[in-house]
C-alpha cells in the first residue's frame, strides 16, 4: 500500500514495462494521489490549515509547511525517479526567469497576503503539484502503460483532482474551464513524456503565478 501511496516504482524497470497494471492497483494509485492532492496548499477553502486556525495567512503558511515536509520525504524516497526528472541540462538556466519574476513581484503585488508568503506558497505549491502529478504519478504509470495511455490517464486524474476539490470552477457544467484544465493536463503530460524532465514545466508554471497574481 505504501508503494502505491507514494508511487514508488519497482526496482526492475525492464520487467515492469512488460507487466500490465491491474485495475485494482491503478485505482489504489489514483486514490493515493488524490489523498496527497487534497493537501495541496490553498487548493480549496476547507484545507487542512483550517483545522488549526481561521486566519488565512496562518492557514496558508501551515498548509505550505506540511506540503514542504511531505515533498521532501517524497524526494528522499524517490532518488531513482529524481535522476531523470531533474537531470541536469541546459533547461536549468531557465529557472532564472521565475527567480527574477519573484524578485520584482513585490513592486506590483496587491493581494491581502504578504508578498513573501505568496512567493513561498506558490513556489512550494507549484513544485508539489508538478512533482506529484507529472513527476511521480506519471513516472509510475510509465513503468506499466504506453505513452499516450499515460498522458491521457494523467490528464484525466489531474482534471478529477480539480473537479473533486474545486467543483465551482471545474465541474463539467463549466465547460470552458473544464476543457481548459483537461487540455492543460494533456499538454503538460505530453511535455513531460517528451522532455523527460520537469524543468520546463516548473519554469512555466512558476512564471505564470509570478506574473498573473490572483
Amino acid at each position: 500500500m505504501l508503494d502505491f501511496l507514494f508511487f514508488i516504482p519497482p526496482d526492475d524497470t525492464s520487467a515492469s514495462n512488460n507487466r500490465i497494471l491491474p485495475w485494482s492497483s491503478f485505482l489504489v494509485i489514483c486514490g493515493g494521489w488524490l489523498i496527497l492532492w487534497y493537501l495541496t496548499p490553498g487548493l480549496h477553502g476547507n484545507g487542512i490549515g483550517n483545522l488549526f486556525t481561521n486566519n488565512d495567512e496562518s492557514s496558508i503558511f501551515l498548509e505550505t509547511i506540511i506540503a514542504l515536509i511531505i515533498v521532501i520525504i517524497l524526494i528522499v524516497t524517490h532518488k531513482r525517479c529524481n535522476q531523470l526528472l531533474f537531470h541536469q541540462s541546459k533547461w536549468i538556466y531557465l529557472y532564472i526567469s521565475p527567480v527574477v519574476l519573484a524578485l520584482v513581484l513585490p513592486f506590483y503585488y496587491n493581494l491581502p497576503l504578504p508578498a513573501h508568503l505568496y512567493i513561498f506558497w506558490m513556489t512550494v505549491s507549484v513544485f508539489w503539484q508538478d512533482y506529484l502529478t507529472f513527476g511521480l504519478l506519471q513516472s509510475y504509470l510509465e513503468e506499466h502503460l504506453p505513452m499516450w495511455t499515460v498522458i491521457l490517464a494523467v490528464a484525466i486524474i489531474f482534471y478529477i483532482g480539480h473537479v473533486v476539490f474545486i467543483p465551482d470552477s471545474f465541474a463539467p457544467a463549466h465547460v470552458s474551464s473544464a476543457f481548459s484544465i483537461l487540455g492543460l493536463g494533456i499538454v503538460v503530460a505530453f511535455l513531460r513524456a517528451k522532455l523527460k524532465t520537469l524543468h520546463i514545466i516548473l519554469v512555466l508554471h512558476l512564471s505564470f503565478y509570478f506574473i498573473v497574481v490572483f
